[in-house]
């Protein structure tokens, strides 16, 4: 199915539960790069909740991105889609990327049940080695702004996946990575419960700390795992995640 936003087509599929109850749906939101299948195992297990899956774009089964998109406008997006479903609460898993929108979406009218986030982004991180980098960046671009060096230096900077980005896509990855979301974890009025890898390197454990000094209601379960520790720890991940949302076994 197909939610149009601003003319970006988002791609999502509802899997409807087996029997009727008055739970919540379960929104599953994927990482950076990642698409529908990253959760449709799990959700696929789930028996009596609606569980939405959605593509954000230009991931997936979604459209490209015909402007630069932030972690603000990913979250009105999801809520749009949610609320022409007639929806007004839903509970949340999300991953990394997703949890960044989980989070601004926890501020926009919508209500959020509770909220499994894993490898949850949001909190700005810089090392000493990437302050450098920055800083040199910005010394390389001033030389060549004036015609000291040459303009072609500047390729040398930054990842090949963010070379092989259009304008667009790069405009709207630097909106997310630089948006700091810590002072927004105050706001978040729902239990949360956060499933971490504590070899994460992408989004370090040390970042459960944060979001427990700053959400109220706030669990950690955590695995050695990675920044993919909900797949490299499937079982455990489960099992959290039925007990947390009350989600009926199979038999």
């Amino acid at each position: 199915m197909i939610y149009n936003f601003f003319g970006i087509e988002v791609n999502y599929i509802i899997i409807k539960a087996e029997e009727n109850n008055d739970k919540p749906p379960i929104l599953f939101l994927h990482g950076w790069g990642g698409e529908i299948r990253s959760f449709s195992a799990y959700a696929q297990k789930i028996k009596n909740r609606d569980c939405i899956l959605v593509d954000f774009p230009p991931f997936g089964k979604s459209g490209q991105v015909t402007f630069p998109l932030s972690t603000k406008l990913y979250a009105k997006m999801i809520v749009g889609l949610i609320k022409s479903l007639k929806i007004d609460t839903v509970s949340i898993v999300a991953h990394s990327f997703g949890g960044r929108v989980a989070i601004e979406m926890s501020k926009i009218g919508l209500n959020i049940d509770k909220m499994l986030l894993t490898g949850c982004a949001g909190i700005k991180k810089r090392s000493m080695a990437s302050c450098f980098k920055i800083a040199k960046y910005k010394v390389v671009k001033f030389l060549c702004k004036i015609h000291i060096l040459k303009p072609e230096i500047l390729k040398q900077f930054g990842s090949s996946d963010y070379k092989n980005l259009n304008n667009i896509m790069k405009q709207t990855f630097n909106n997310i990575i630089s948006y700091d979301q810590t002072k927004d974890l105050k706001k978040i009025n729902c239990p949360v419960v956060l499933f971490w890898g504590k070899n994460d390197k992408d989004t370090p454990f040390y970042f459960t700390k944060i979001f427990k000094k700053h959400i109220k209601d706030c669990g950690v379960v955590s695995t050695n795992g990675g920044h993919f520790a909900y797949l490299q720890s499937p079982s455990l991940f489960l099992e959290v995640m039925f007990a947390f949302f009350d989600i009926k076994r199979e038999n």
